[in-house]
């Protein structure tokens, strides 16, 4: 990172010396396994199948992460507006492009989020935006998939980055890296539309009744690629993904449930999202999903 809140991946230096900081003592940087915790799969814990305690105590630890390390706002690059335009197509090309290496969607989910952490935070030019998306990729997959299943360099730049050397890829993630204190792992949007979901099934087993072919997993598997499609919207990078995630499963009960209300005024006071901040957030999601 240079100073001035710029991302920079240029460095004199080779691969695995450390990105240039802001205010960090110069000097070479020792390999570390990055990233804090990821989460433990919803469908039970170390406690065993989970239940509304359980549920409420994961969400409470994502909030608590969310909390610490989300920085909302509007898209820095450094540029004309339609810039804007480029992220959503990289978004858009992320999300459409083949998964030959069977990521899961919580690695995209990942990758997206950090992606829009620097957006909101630095300054970057439309020239690294796609290097810093494929970057992001690779450190979310260095998160949340098996050693094994990770992908050689240039393996990964073969499918989603063919115009970078590995060693281009290699200084943009200490970059990354370095900006974000080597802490990637938030609670993501993803995190807080799972746990959801979970307590809407819960509290209200009637809902799945509702669902498309009575299937919770099917139905969260569409609302992911909703949620998805919506942090390619620039203006919805000023929402908490807690905020977002609520939002897109407000608007589903809402087509669902005629008294839709209670359950997400339940879920409202978990999440600690007020309801202005839930209006808001639902005006713009209701456009940006009408535009797809």
């Amino acid at each position: 990172m240079a100073s001035g809140g710029r991302l920079s991946p240029q460095s004199p230096r080779g691969p695995r010396a450390a990105a240039p900081a802001l205010g960090a003592a110069p000097g070479p940087q020792s390999p570390r396994q990055p990233f804090g915790p990821a989460p433990l799969p919803l469908q039970c814990d170390r406690g065993g199948p989970l239940d509304e305690r359980r549920l409420v105590a994961h969400l409470q630890l994502a909030l608590g992460r969310e909390a610490r390390l989300w920085r909302g706002g509007h898209p820095q690059v450094a540029g004309p507006v339609e810039i804007r335009h480029t992220v959503r197509e990289l978004v858009l090309w992320l999300l459409e492009v083949k998964n030959i290496f069977h990521f899961s969607q919580t690695t995209f989910n990942l990758a997206l989020t950090t992606f829009s952490r620097l957006l909101v935070s630095l300054k970057m030019r439309e020239r690294i935006l796609q290097r810093v998306m494929i970057t992001s990729l690779r450190l979310a997959a260095k998160v949340n998939e098996e050693e094994e299943l990770i992908p050689r360099v240039k393996d990964f730049l073969k499918h989603y980055g063919s115009g970078y050397s590995p060693n281009e890829l290699l200084r943009m993630e200490l970059a990354i890296l370095d900006k974000l204190h080597w802490d990637l792992y938030i609670g993501t949007p993803l995190d807080f539309l799972t746990i959801f979901h979970a307590l809407l099934v819960l509290g209200w087993p009637h809902v799945v009744e509702l669902l498309p072919q009575r299937n919770p997993s099917l139905h969260v598997a569409s609302l992911t690629r909703q949620l998805q499609h919506c942090m390619a919207g620039h203006q919805l990078l000023q929402f908490k993904g807690s905020t977002l995630a609520l939002v897109i499963i407000t608007l589903e009960l809402e087509r669902l449930m005629p008294d839709w209300c209670t359950p997400i005024s339940d879920l409202l006071k978990k999440a600690q999202v007020s309801t202005e901040q839930l209006s808001h957030c639902k005006e713009l999601v209701e456009q940006h999903l009408r535009s797809l």
